[in-house]
């Protein structure tokens, strides 16, 4: 059920430095189901129960969580080799965010107790595994907390750049382009469109960036990083 799969699995940074007979026995243990979403189906519902740590195997899906204004905000967005809800797998065994197929996609869930659980056998490859998963964890919460930190800055631009000089300094090149819509952007800046758009034209005529749709180009970086 699982060997298509087994070379991607591999791959990611869940299995990272299991071997493949390793890798046969965990799926074996765990038994984990796959699911196919189509495009902007849900997933998940913040505070609904937890189903299991998603692992998505095609497409991508796209974690929110509403504010108390009834606003969406975008966590982050989750592409194939890449795991969700293992936060979640830690705390109350609730889904702390809203999780939505943002294309069709194909998703292998994984019970919190085959990972984080103590399995009667704890072979090599299953410490490694909860190794692995709490590498991932201890990643999410440094992002979460960046993204605490970016929605606390008090202007437009403060955002903006934050966020901007995070994407150069992730591809170290000074034209990149960000996984982002710009409605998208909106909503993960927790600004509105209008003055978003608003803010980066002004930013634009200023010579500090230029931008077509989602490409950037940064042209004044110490201007850029005086806008913090």
């Amino acid at each position: 059920m699982y060997e298509q799969w087994t070379d991607m699995l591999l791959a990611s940074e869940l299995f990272q430095g299991i071997e493949r007979g390793e890798l046969i026995k965990i799926l074996g243990c765990s038994n984990p189901s796959i699911r196919n979403y189509k495009k902007k189906e849900i997933i998940s519902i913040e505070r609904s129960q937890f189903t299991g740590i998603g692992f998505v195997l095609e497409g991508k899906v796209i974690l929110t969580k509403e504010t108390l204004a009834g606003d969406r905000l975008i966590i982050s967005r989750i592409g194939r080799g890449e795991i969700f809800g293992e936060i979640s797998a830690f705390t109350e065994r609730q889904w702390l965010e809203t999780v939505t197929a943002e294309t069709d996609c194909k998703v292998l869930f994984i019970a919190p107790d085959r990972i984080i659980g103590m399995c009667p056998h704890m072979c090599d490859g299953h410490r490694r595994l909860i190794q692995n998963t709490l590498h991932i964890v201890s990643k999410k919460a440094a992002m979460l907390h960046n993204k605490v930190e970016m929605l606390s800055l008090k202007t437009i631009r403060m955002k903006v750049s934050t966020y901007l000089l995070e994407e150069y300094y992730k591809k170290e090149i000074p034209v990149f382009k960000i996984p982002l819509t710009r409605s998208e952007l909106a909503e993960y800046l927790n600004i509105q469109r209008p003055s978003l758009s608003r803010e980066l034209v002004n930013m634009q005529d200023e010579g500090i960036i230029e931008f077509d749709r989602n490409t950037f180009k940064i042209l004044d970086l110490e201007a850029l990083k005086g806008c913090l």
